[in-house]
């Protein structure tokens, strides 16, 4: 009898680390991130003081791109990114953008070494551009303006290149067209929350 309440008590908790590894690293991806409280929207054409004026633009767009290195969802990402650096690096500039409190060494590693890697102190970048998740792209405009913030795709893992939205601003960009407007699909952010947003939901569950 004894036996079999070890074994059942092991079975059990084996189900329970698994599950708990499912909603970690998958499930929980599955639903748009919580906005926090104090989340302000920064509109499309916007004009934009960046804190570090070392990142901000001057005779070219800068894309910028938030980054988590603990966020499966950013992980999955970094291909895509780096693929869109390799093809625009001429005509705009990159910057990879680290919420304060990451791992900043492991961060690099993701990344080729003349990219330029920021942390993103008090989370001032992405209190000035809207941003409360990663995976983001932050597009702004040589006028300093805010020409497209969003996600890279319509879902969290998703590829298809028919909603390839940081992509297709880029392009509208270049193109000399106005900020395209994807609608929700690329407003509503999946992913991992930054460092206040994931220590306000912390306290709710205390």
């Amino acid at each position: 009898m004894l036996r079999k309440l070890i074994a059942g008590a092991l079975l059990l908790s084996v189900i329970l680390l698994l599950g708990f590894l499912f909603w970690e690293q998958e499930l929980q991806y599955s639903f748009p991130t919580p906005v926090p409280n104090d989340y302000q929207i920064v509109p499309v054409n916007q004009s934009l003081v960046i804190p570090d004026s070392s990142l901000a633009p001057i005779d070219r767009p800068v894309f910028y791109h938030f980054f988590k290195p603990g966020c499966p969802c950013s992980r999955f990402n970094v291909k895509h990114f780096n693929s869109l650096k390799r093809k625009f690096e001429s005509k705009m500039d990159f910057v990879v953008v680290v919420p304060e409190g990451s791992d900043f060494e492991k961060s690099l590693s993701y990344f080729d070494k003349e990219l330029t890697v920021t942390i993103d102190q008090g989370m001032k970048l992405a209190h000035t551009f809207g941003v409360y998740s990663t995976p983001q792209a932050v597009i702004v405009n040589t006028d300093r303006k805010l020409f497209y913030r969003g996600n890279y795709n319509k879902a969290r893992y998703c590829t298809d290149p028919g909603s390839n939205f940081a992509q297709m601003a880029i392009d509208s960009l270049m193109m000399n067209r106005n900020a395209p407007d994807f609608g929700l699909l690329s407003t509503i952010s999946y992913g991992c929350g930054l460092p206040d947003n994931e220590f306000k939901l912390w306290k709710l569950t205390l």
